[in-house]
């Protein structure tokens, strides 16, 4: 399932969850997280 996009705690708590029920490590899945909030963060400005 497709991670969702935004910035806000909620998405990226959302995207930590469906990451790691899909079999990541909890690190892995904060790291993927955090990368897709970024990648959100830059392409706006």
């Amino acid at each position: 399932m497709p991670l969702k996009k935004g910035r806000g705690k909620k998405v990226i708590s959302e995207n930590i969850k469906r990451e790691m029920r899909a079999g990541k490590s909890r690190k892995q899945a904060v790291a993927i997280a955090m990368r897709m909030a970024e990648k959100r963060k830059r392409r706006k400005t």
